[in-house]
């Protein structure tokens, strides 16, 4: 049996980065972060299961869908083919938004919605953080809302729904003082790595105009919120003039701005009632 060093070590060399080999690392033994660093000299608990899943990594498999898990604010989330693996910039967004709703609406009781929820990452770690507010998961996949239960199974302020962008919640006539939302927004194909392209839901990825559900969004957003509101977007690069003419178009009387991600680059859209 090899220790958790000579794996380490073996597949650096195979190219695969420390992350990935910590993370699978970490899963056959059952280990967090620190317990694995401090015992990096003993025998690996699993050694047959990790190296199937290097393996089906250095074929081209994500490790995130290997061992059906991804981290998001450093807990995990259980994720598969049906919905997206959280990004690491995503997690600026539920950082950004919190930060705002806290300024905006202090202690006062709110209903928050997280749209296109995915594996529910937004909605989950946002309800975390607000646990005496209430926030509603919404998905057009029923796939994807299955998972985002599963998710968010322990949390008592969570709801789901499902249905296209602010439909579950016009259909209900369910008022939100907060929408965070994470759409689709790729329109060129080719701009796509063959890994996301292979293995992430097309669903979640594509749309055509790239605007196509932040306009969906924008257009109804006054049939479901109440007066004093929010709306936060994750976006994609070089978005930020097209989605100006949308808010200047349907959000005459509000307060936005764009913010750079983590690598300088506008990334996320904030859209306020104006006071």
């Amino acid at each position: 049996m090899s220790t958790n060093r000579e794996l380490l070590f073996k597949y650096k060399k195979e190219g695969i980065s420390d992350a990935v080999i910590y993370f699978a690392l970490e899963e056959c033994n059952g280990f967090d972060h620190l317990l694995l660093s401090q015992n990096l000299d003993k025998e690996i608990k699993d050694e047959n299961r990790f190296v199937k899943a290097m393996n089906r990594y250095i074929n081209g498999e994500m490790i995130e869908y290997i061992f059906k898990k991804a981290y998001f604010l450093s807990k995990p989330f259980y994720v598969d083919n049906n919905v997206l693996i959280p990004r690491q910039e995503t997690e600026q967004l539920v950082l950004t938004s919190a930060k705002l709703i806290s300024e905006m609406f202090g202690d006062k009781q709110i209903t928050i919605a997280d749209v296109c929820t995915g594996s529910g990452a937004i909605g989950i770690s946002t309800a975390e953080i607000f646990k005496n507010n209430k926030v509603i998961l919404t998905d057009i996949s029923n796939k994807a809302l299955d998972i985002a239960k599963k998710n968010g199974e322990k949390l008592n302020n969570v709801s789901y729904m499902q249905g296209d962008m602010l439909e579950p919640l016009i259909d209900s006539n369910t008022k939100v003082d907060v929408i965070l939302c994470n759409p689709p927004y790729i329109e060129d194909i080719s701009t796509i790595d063959e890994k996301t392209w292979k293995q992430e839901p097309h669903l979640a990825l594509l749309a055509t105009p790239c605007t196509l559900f932040y306009e969906k969004v924008l257009k109804d957003f006054r049939k479901v919120m109440n007066e004093n509101y929010l709306i936060a977007f994750e976006i994609g690069e070089d978005m930020e003039e097209a989605l100006t003419m949308l808010v200047k178009k349907y959000c005459e009387d509000s307060l936005y701005c764009f913010e750079k991600d983590i690598y300088n680059k506008a990334r996320f859209l904030f859209i306020k009632k104006a006071k």
